[in-house]
């Protein structure tokens, strides 16, 4: 079978494509409902370890039979020691690809409860195996039984990669195994096809060579990049939380104290923003008086003062895992684009992780409204009680997103809550108002209920213990909400949450059908929309006109709702914006100001009686 003959088919190819198409199906089957389950999702993996044992066992009865082209091209040679000793070694190591395969796929078929930590070693390890053998069989380009360099060597760094990831979870694990299944499989049907169809060999292609070297080289390189970045951004992570956890721990045995007293302080900086930092540990309470921990954070500006007006901030979705609080993630400044320009005006800036978040406790209340609304006022409280701030009893209010509900729902309570404190007015941008009616409405940006939605089910399930998160949500969404609630910040670089993403779209629907079908489910959430205001208290409230999360109509909703009730509303609705930082830059200077006047009892426009934007009067 020499260079310079015209090519044949080859049958032996299928010892490649035919494992291959096996193999792809296998990463097919795990990005679908049915891969969800960690269960299901082992024993494919497993089936396709088999299968890779069954290719192996194929080519292993190939090499036996002297039926290789190494063998072939030797004995044409009349080479027939050096015929012995390269046929003996691949022959071998084949045997032991089969029996290393299909026993890693004996033993995750054994071990389908294992932890997922332990299946990312498992499957690891065996493609590290498999490569391994490739590469000690002694690769050849034409040669149908031994693997090409380029496909053992993509074994082996698949294999160190989901052995060694540094973020561990079971979407982790069914989204790089998805990966490395699909590009195993499909390198071993070019592989096969190549070895099968009477195509040329490589030797009689000029622009095969280079062709097949590039494309090889940017397969392991791109992924070899990305394993680099994460490693980076996870030992840096993991260092600075390490720093910061204890500071987090609630002591045993504390006693409650009122509302907004501070347990613990710790001075912080962040990058470029002008002003004194402090972490704060302080006391709130729920809707029904039960005492909670909060963290937060409270900046004050560089310059001595005295009665310093209070910015209360509410943060929007930052999931639920304890670092992602805002007051332990070092990028947080990015997400306060006005925060220099309140502490320039002198302000008092402080800002709630909300109770049970940051480690204080099994997690935020996620938009339950009154809850919520309290962290953020007794926030307030607590700058008043840290020595050295200068707060005052003058309080602006300013939330965004699931903030934007949270900084509605804190004022709707100061006057009576917290009647110390002097709100002056809120600000509300992109507010998550109507839960019920975003749900009812599924916006594309809840990527068919797995965005956020998990956050909302199991929080709203530990405050309301009556809820049951079965009622609404379909087995493979039941079988991992709790993974999803907590798997990644928002402020996690996409590098580490893109395999995360996109598993979702094949993992099927969320709710069963309707999430308001339940009873007992809807009404706990209308009963956490936008409340109204405390007469005479002035609101402002902005939009991005493209926003797929928190659709327009909504804010459009608690417009009129504002206006009918005679609450002076001031809008901001921006055009071809969503729901995204360009909208809070959109809108922090005009806020910021808008306070400012209102600090100063300047004249602001009531925007009440105004045209909505043609858009969303058109439909």
């Amino acid at each position: 079978m020499s260079g310079s003959k015209a090519r044949t088919w080859d049958v032996r190819g299928i010892a490649w494509w035919l494992p291959g198409l096996a193999v792809i199906m296998s990463g097919v089957l795990l990005y679908s409902p049915f891969g969800v389950s960690l269960i299901e999702g082992r024993v494919v993996v497993a089936v396709a370890m088999l299968v890779l044992g069954a290719s192996a066992a194929a080519r292993w009865w190939l090499a036996r039979s002297g039926r290789s082209a190494t063998a072939e091209s030797d004995q044409a040679s009349g080479d027939a020691g050096h015929v012995s000793a390269r046929v003996v070694r691949a022959r071998r190591l084949l045997g032991i690809e089969a029996v290393l395969a299909a026993g890693f796929g004996a033993l995750g078929i054994a071990g389908l409860t294992m932890s997922v930590s332990l299946a990312l070693v498992w499957v690891g390890a065996c493609w590290i195996g498999v490569g391994i053998c490739g590469l000690s069989a002694g690769t050849q380009r034409d040669d149908v039984v031994v693997a090409s360099a380029a496909l053992a060597g993509w074994q082996v760094l698949a294999g160190l990669i989901l052995a060694t990831l540094p973020f561990r979870t079971g979407l982790d694990f069914t989204a790089w195994t998805i990966v490395t299944l699909l590009i195993t499989g499909a390198a071993m049907v070019v592989r096969g096809v190549r070895l099968t169809a009477p195509l040329p060999r490589a030797s009689t292609l000029r622009w095969w060579r280079p062709a097949a070297v590039t494309v090889q080289l940017i397969v392991l390189a791109v992924p070899l990049g990305w394993y680099g970045t994460i490693v980076t951004l996870a030992a840096r992570q993991d260092a600075e939380q390490t720093r910061l956890a204890a500071f987090y721990d609630v002591p045993q045995g504390i006693s409650p104290q009122p509302p907004g007293t501070v347990i613990r302080s710790s001075p912080m900086s962040l990058p470029g923003v002008h002003g004194h930092g402090q972490r704060i540990l302080y006391w709130s309470q729920d809707r029904n008086g039960t005492p909670a921990v909060s963290s937060g954070m409270v900046w004050t500006p560089l310059t001595e003062g005295t009665d310093r007006p209070i910015l209360n901030f509410a943060h929007g979705t930052v999931s639920l895992g304890a670092e992602c609080a805002p007051s332990r993630q070092s990028g947080i400044a990015a997400s306060m684009p006005w925060l220099n320009d309140a502490l320039g005006r002198g302000w008092v800036v402080t800002a709630s992780d909300y109770a049970g978040a940051a480690g204080t406790g099994d997690g935020e209340h996620y938009l339950v409204a009154t809850d919520q609304g309290r962290d953020t006022v007794n926030a307030a409280r607590a700058a008043r009680n840290l020595p050295g701030t200068g707060a005052g009893t003058d309080m602006l209010i300013y939330g965004i997103s699931q903030g934007g509900l949270i900084s509605l729902a804190a004022a709707a309570q100061t006057p009576t809550y917290a009647p110390e404190l002097h709100l002056v007015a809120d600000a509300a941008t992109a507010p998550a108002s109507d839960i019920a009616g975003i749900l009812r409405e599924r916006p594309p940006q809840l990527l068919n209920g797995w965005a956020v939605t998990p956050f909302l089910t199991t929080q709203y399930a530990k405050a309301y213990p009556q809820l049951d998160p079965n009622a609404l949500l379909t087995p493979q969404a039941a079988a991992r909400n709790q993974e999803m609630a907590g798997a990644g910040c928002a402020a996690t670089p996409f590098a580490a949450l893109f395999a995360r993403i996109t598993t979702v779209p094949g993992m099927g629907d969320y709710f069963k059908g309707d999430p308001l079908a339940d009873p007992a489910w809807r009404q706990a959430f209308e009963e956490n929309r936008a409340p109204d205001l405390p007469p005479g208290i002035p609101v402002y409230l902005a939009q991005g006109l493209e926003d797929k999360l928190v659709p327009p109509k909504f804010t459009a909703a608690l417009v009129d709702r504002y206006c009918v009730a005679g609450t002076p509303v001031t809008t901001q609705w921006n055009p071809n914006v969503g729901h995204d930082t360009q909208n809070d830059e959109a809108v922090a200077p005009r806020v910021i100001q808008w306070f400012a006047d209102h600090l100063t009892n300047a004249p602001t426009p009531n925007d009440c009686g105004q045209p909505l934007p043609t858009s969303l009067t058109s439909h």
